[in-house]
């Protein structure tokens, strides 16, 4: 069977990506090539059924390539692609750059984040100037298989980057002090730590099922003069609202910044 998709770079995030297209019928196995030099990477897509090479040179012509490389690995293996359409996960590198370094311009830009490797990504894909709506449809059903896709135009994947590349860190940090919040309040780090999970969860769940906006959610837990509207005006007081909303802008500006390297 000729191979759909070669694959450069066995980290985590293409083993999610790869393994998601397996488990939902995206591609099978045998439509998969992997390169990857650790031996345990080329482990993990062995067992799956791909093919798995040591080097990118040695992959076989594929209808896409997908670059899951840091990018200051991709100036060395440019010149190893082998497919007439390339999708690219590297942080920071425009499709123009790629565009230049394999030699043709049907590009697809995709910003992932953390949860694609539990099958709850967010994933931002951007189309190059020379690639059209169909060279992306498989990334739109790959990351489909492990999350949420949106698509936007290229220069809003830095914006991209700032709220769901970047976004898990956020909310693992408001965890943090949760938990920590619960330990000063009394509780065992184990009792804050199992109700701040399931309190993410929970409430992640309901923003996601819930017509209602997420003002209107906030609005509905909270009672005026109660526990809730105390602590959100103790927030309030601390600017924490305008310190997210400036946090996510300076997220967006480092990536404008790295991009231009």
């Amino acid at each position: 069977m000729s191979i759909s998709l070669s694959v450069i770079g066995g980290g985590n995030m293409a083993k999610a990506i790869i393994a998601g297209a397996i488990e939902g019928n995206i591609l099978s196995s045998s439509e998969i090539a992997v390169a990857d030099p650790e031996d345990s990477s080329r482990q993990f897509f062995d067992h799956l059924g791909c093919s798995t090479f040591s080097t990118a040179s040695e992959l076989p012509k594929a209808t896409v390539t997908l670059l899951a490389v840091k990018p200051q690995i991709f100036a060395l293996i440019a010149n190893e692609v082998n497919a007439d359409v390339v999708y690219s996960i590297m942080a920071g590198v425009a499709t123009e750059q790629i565009a230049q370094a394999v030699g043709h311009s049907k590009i697809v830009r995709i910003m992932p984040n953390l949860p694609c490797s539990i099958g709850f990504g967010a994933a931002g894909i951007a189309l190059g100037e020379g690639a059209t709506k169909e060279d992306a449809s498989l990334a739109r059903d790959l990351f489909s298989a492990i999350g949420v896709v949106a698509e936007v135009q290229e220069e809003l994947m830095d914006a991209v980057t700032a709220v769901s590349g970047s976004g898990p860190a956020y909310v693992f940090m408001l965890a943090e002090a949760m938990i920590q919040g619960g330990v000063e309040a009394g509780l065992t780090i184990e009792t804050a730590t199992t109700l701040v999970q399931q309190t993410v969860l929970g409430a992640s769940e309901l923003l996601s099922r819930d017509a209602r906006r997420a003002g209107e959610l906030r609005e509905a837990v909270t009672s005026k003069g109660g526990t809730t509207a105390a602590a959100l005006q103790c927030m309030a007081d601390k600017d924490v609202s305008a310190s997210i909303v400036l946090a996510v802008l300076a997220a967006r500006d480092r990536g404008r910044e790295l991009g231009n390297k």
